[in-house]
């Protein structure tokens, strides 16, 4: 199954599976710290959605595999190929967490339209499919998130 174009396809999943990690992470630090009169709504929501980024993860680095690639699977490759931000040490407020999750997801999204709609040449049928609903899940959270903006 191995051709040409699979290469690009498996350096993107990589770089989104990376920055899916960094959204995961950062979604359960800030489950574990969520402060405000909000918490019980807030606590179950990041929980829902760490949980639906692990499951993101595992369906990515799946699909990497069956293209005969190797998904980045270490904190370190991770880490170094992803592009959304951390700010290790501090804990933000509790809107400026959600502020932050909805700048992440929204990133995330426009790297999945991009790769959609002005890559398509080198996105497979299989690849494709997952990305959709990939962006379909991260448009979701994004909307949750947005809706708790104040």
């Amino acid at each position: 199954m191995k051709n040409e174009n699979f290469d690009n396809t498996i350096q993107f999943l990589n770089e989104l599976l990376a920055n899916e990690y960094v959204l995961f992470t950062k979604t359960l630090n800030f489950h574990w710290n969520f402060k405000g009169p909000h918490f019980a709504s807030i606590h179950k929501l990041l929980e829902e959605h760490y949980n639906s980024l692990l499951e993101t993860m595992d369906t990515t680095a799946e699909r990497v595999k069956i293209l005969k690639g190797i998904p980045l699977s270490t904190v370190k490759e991770l880490g170094k190929e992803a592009s959304l931000p951390e700010n290790p040490g501090s804990v933000p407020s509790s809107n400026e967490m959600i502020a932050a999750l909805y700048k992440d997801h929204s990133t995330i999204i426009g790297m999945i339209r991009t790769r959609l709609t002005e890559d398509k040449t080198s996105v497979d049928p299989g690849t494709e499919d997952l990305l959709s609903g990939i962006l379909r899940d991260h448009e979701k959270m994004s909307w949750m998130l947005e809706s708790n903006l104040h």
